[in-house]
């Protein structure tokens, strides 16, 4: 199946739309859909099955960056869900899409890299106090950017709400490909694996973090012994096969609870606590660099003296 990006029309001699063909090709497990937008099951049967949930995740846009999910497709999704749950469907699912949501972004990563921060310094796209010191963005957790667009759709919110998606997938960062849990849901990257188009869309950000690969999912079914599903994942690189150091299992997921001085540590940088440190920061360079400031009249007439 597929889901399309923001640069699957660029320039294309083909509008967006006719890209739906792709789902009347032989051996598509998608065939039917009428639109980006929709959920099938696969598996053996109706109790031992995924349901994958795929979005249009939208183009480009001059004020927005891009233009987000579409808002019917997220009610869609929310009423679908509801549906499912009153019919009594009970069946796990993951969510395809190419552009992050907004929630990708400010979340420590539980395996892989988030590398488009320090590729938007190597281009020079990053405010000044970044360029400077860079440590000090890194200090606060501030260098987890990710390349969402600027509206939100809600959907992310509709999938915490459900509670019917273990993880999602998208692409388009090319520096990133890193897994985050938020919410109980993970968000998760898949990695750069073509030369084709080209790997450098996001301008002079330097060489890649890592080499060329993809994101693998594997599913494994209840085999019949009463177990239940297990969902994995992990990079294939281009050259060293399994990266080791990758695998993850998504479900059922041990969750690790941090110690005491792990949540002395998260309670000390928490976003509440960096934007006040940050104001705190900004009004004392003020004060210490008067040119950045207007003058007391105290102030003028010593310096006329």
């Amino acid at each position: 199946t597929f889901t399309p990006g923001n640069h699957d029309d660029d320039g294309a001699p083909y509008e967006r739309k006719e890209l739906l063909k792709i789902f009347s090709l032989p051996y598509s497990i998608s065939k039917g859909a009428k639109t980006f937008n929709h959920t099938i099951t696969v598996g053996p049967d109706k109790e031992d099955c995924v349901r994958l949930w795929l979005f249009d995740s939208g183009e480009n846009h001059p004020k927005f960056k891009y233009t987000s999910f579409d808002l019917a497709s997220v009610s869609a999704y929310s009423t679908i869900s509801e549906k499912l749950h009153e019919s009594g469907e009970n069946v796990l699912g993951l969510a395809f899409f190419h552009i992050p949501l907004p929630e990708y972004g400010y979340v420590k990563p539980v395996k892989g890299t988030l590398g488009l921060f320090d590729a938007a310094r190597h281009k020079g796209i990053v405010p000044k106090i970044a360029k400077i010191a860079p440590w000090l963005v890194k200090l606060i957790g501030q260098h987890r950017v990710v390349g969402s667009s600027m509206l939100d759709s809600g959907l992310f919110n509709a999938m915490a709400k459900n509670k019917n998606i273990v993880a999602t997938f998208c692409g388009h960062d090319h520096y990133n490909d890193a897994v985050m849990r938020r919410e109980g849901i993970f968000l998760c990257y898949g990695r750069v694996s073509s030369r084709t188009p080209p790997i450098d869309w996001e301008g002079d950000g330097g060489e890649l973090p890592f080499q060329l690969g993809a994101r693998v999912v594997e599913i494994e079914t209840k085999k019949g012994d009463g177990s239940q599903q297990k969902f994995s994942t992990w990079i294939q690189g281009e050259g060293n096969g399994i990266e080791e150091d990758s695998h993850l299992v998504l479900y059922p997921y041990k969750e690790i609870s941090p110690s005491i001085c792990a949540k002395c540590i998260n309670a000390l940088f928490s976003p509440y606590v960096v934007h006040f440190l940050l104001i705190v920061l900004l009004l004392l360079y003020i004060l210490l660099y008067p040119e950045y400031r207007e003058l007391t009249e105290e102030e003028i007439q010593s310096k006329q003296n």
